[in-house]
């Protein structure tokens, strides 16, 4: 979502001082209420927000899947999940560390949890990669009029776009692709993600705990991500620009 705001455009090339309207990113509280109790609330983009709430659960390991829900109620930024077996919040939910992570295997273990390592074999052709960021870029349509929002996408083995998810957090976007890829059933093994956000630890272990096998960014991935990424056996590929990638784990699946 996007509003306009009057805003003052300084061109020091051209010595010229403009007011204009333009167009900016709109971030609200999300608040998420798993069997009654307050979980979390996250500042996201007010769009998708049921995709949102169950991507979330099942990248901070609170669901595996969406059998595990009941059923889904959104009433306005609230959104309310009843699961079929009794959580314990406060046991489930593993502990929170800085986004940007210092990358030590002890830090990256703490979000790890009872995490799955990846047996998926599935080749990825490089090609379709690359072009995937082409066909991200055309999707994003809030980027394009704010340029203040993160986009991610779930793509096919064979590069076909199936849906692409803007917010104005990275993890918020991931997050979206994963509850909207759940909604629609979608064969994650036989997917990637890709996203023009950095890749932490916690962005990694969402994808491996969806089943996701390879993640790619335009932008670089930190220490705490190369680490969860080896341990779960996830492809991790970061600086896809041009005709250029960097793999940095499992480069088995990558097909050149």
């Amino acid at each position: 979502m996007i509003v306009k705001r009057k805003i003052l455009k300084i061109d020091f090339k051209n010595d010229k001082k403009t007011e204009e309207e333009d167009f900016i990113a709109v971030d609200k509280p999300i608040n998420i209420f798993v069997n009654g109790d307050y979980f979390v609330t996250l500042m996201a983009t007010p769009r998708n927000i049921q995709e949102l709430a169950i991507g979330h659960l099942v990248g901070e390991g609170i669901i595996n899947s969406l059998k595990d829900i009941e059923y889904v109620s959104v009433k306005g930024k609230n959104v309310n999940l009843r699961t079929k077996a009794k959580i314990q919040l406060e046991v489930t939910k593993f502990p929170k560390i800085i986004p940007t992570a210092c990358g030590t295997s002890g830090d990256v273990i703490k979000i790890l949890g009872s995490s799955r390592v990846l047996k998926i074999e599935e080749k990825f052709d490089a090609k379709n990669i690359l072009e995937a960021f082409s066909k991200l870029y055309a999707s994003s349509k809030i980027f394009k009029k704010s340029g203040g929002v993160h986009a991610a996408a779930l793509f096919t083995q064979g590069g076909e776009l199936k849906f692409c998810m803007e917010d104005v957090g990275r993890h918020n976007a991931i997050d979206k692709v994963i509850g909207k890829g759940l909604i629609e059933g979608a064969n994650f093994k036989r997917t990637f993600m890709v996203s023009t956000g950095r890749l932490p630890g916690d962005a990694v272990v969402k994808c491996a705990r969806a089943g996701i096998p390879l993640v790619a960014s335009k932008a670089a991935p930190l220490e705490s991500g190369v680490i969860a990424a080896e341990m779960l056996g996830l492809t991790l590929i970061g600086f896809v620009r041009g005709n250029r990638l960097n793999v940095y784990t499992s480069p088995r699946r990558v097909k050149f």
